[in-house]
């Protein structure tokens, strides 16, 4: 007797269920990735690194130049060393991050008007913290030296204002598009809710077929309608992370103050697809979860190519071609591009309609081979 898709609807929600491993992924790991995932990022950006500074030069000039920099928000001034192996055995220990040298003829090259080799050295394995030590001294030394020029000037007879402009003919005027603060976590956390929910999917879906390959029961029934069988289970995952959704790209961007355009309509478009492909594409390579383990094996497996693969980490055009060409077949490629246009960056339905035609696609693409798989292999 051929099953209705409401029926067919309401057992594979019991059938989920009912599986505790996958309440636990798709359901606890789920909420328990958004909540914890964003605490270490609550402050946004790194500030007031903790720095060694040597002074070689013990004039008024090189202590204003230091005041400033204290004074900078990206580091933090909390050893004065006048060795520089005590200022490496401080940076090696860990009690500090950086290190500035002030020469010795800081203050008599400056008047003499030559150039000044301030030293500075920073942990460039850690990108983030040699990115505000480095540039924290960069801000400082341009104003610092820009002060002396237009005291230079103002000492000749030029009138301040006129010294200010000859020093500096231009203003830059910069806009940070999308991300007013330049936090990590605004630029991060929205993408990696989006890898949290492809994963988990992935994930849940793989032990529920892990469990029907081990105790070898079959996907389909004689009998059934393949098409309307598989669409109906689907439906089930796509509703409960549909819900999901509701709460990381609405709820919670409002309650942490994360940018969002909040264009329902163009994010309701792409996430009905982008989930369908997602749970086609965990059928289509359930040939692969011979075993509940299996899917905990592509979880380990997988996860750290998908920080890659999508671009945000690394250029996706200083990637290997032959890993865009993989990438494109993963929904979490054009998702990822079409939800942060969409939810961040304001972009209309028309404006993302290629990365939805390539999520359509996919999704037709998983929806027959996942077919052909599970006739097969279930």
């Amino acid at each position: 007797m051929k099953k209705s898709f409401t029926e067919i609807f309401k057992k594979e929600f019991k059938n989920v269920f009912k599986d505790s491993a996958a309440v636990l992924v798709m359901v606890v790991g789920v909420i328990a990735y958004s909540v914890f995932y964003a605490i270490p990022y609550t402050y946004e950006l790194v500030k007031e690194v903790p720095i060694a500074v040597i002074d070689n030069n013990h004039t008024q000039l090189s202590k204003a130049f230091l005041r400033d920099l204290d004074a900078n928000d990206n580091v933090k001034i909390t050893k004065y060393v006048s060795e520089i192996q005590e200022a490496k055995d401080l940076f090696y220990s860990g009690s500090v991050k950086g290190i500035v040298v002030i020469p010795d003829k800081f203050s008599q090259d400056l008047k003499k008007g030559k150039q000044v080799r301030v030293s500075v050295f920073a942990d460039s394995g850690y990108l983030i913290i040699y990115k505000s030590v480095y540039g924290g001294v960069q801000t400082v030394a341009s104003s610092f030296g820009a002060k002396i020029e237009v005291a230079s000037l103002m000492k000749g007879g030029v009138p301040k204002n006129l010294a200010i402009r000859l020093k500096q003919p231009y203003e830059f005027v910069t806009v940070p598009l999308f991300n007013p603060s330049g936090g990590y976590a605004t630029y991060v956390y929205p993408i990696v809710l989006i890898i949290i929910l492809h994963q988990t999917l992935i994930v849940g879906i793989g032990l529920i077929l892990g469990y029907l390959n081990e105790t070898k029961q079959n996907y389909f029934d004689v009998g059934d309608n393949c098409a309307l069988v598989l669409f109906a289970r689907a439906s089930v995952y796509v509703c409960l992370y549909m819900f999901y959704s509701f709460f990381y790209f609405l709820v919670y961007p409002a309650i942490v103050n994360y940018p969002m355009s909040y264009n329902l309509l163009a994010l309701l478009l792409v996430l009905i697809p982008f989930f369908y492909s997602i749970v086609f594409f965990a059928h289509a390579i359930s040939y692969f979860f011979r075993s509940r383990e299996s899917a905990l094996m592509f979880l380990v497996v997988s996860s750290l190519l998908l920080v890659f693969l999508p671009g945000f980490v690394w250029p996706r055009e200083a990637l290997p071609a032959w890993l865009n060409f993989i990438a494109a077949f993963i929904p979490a490629t054009k998702g990822i591009d079409a939800i942060i246009r969409i939810n961040q960056f304001g972009a209309s339905f028309s404006q993302i309609f290629h990365d939805f035609s390539i999520i359509v696609g996919l999704c037709f693409l998983y929806f027959i081979l996942a077919i052909k798989v599970l006739k097969r292999r279930l």
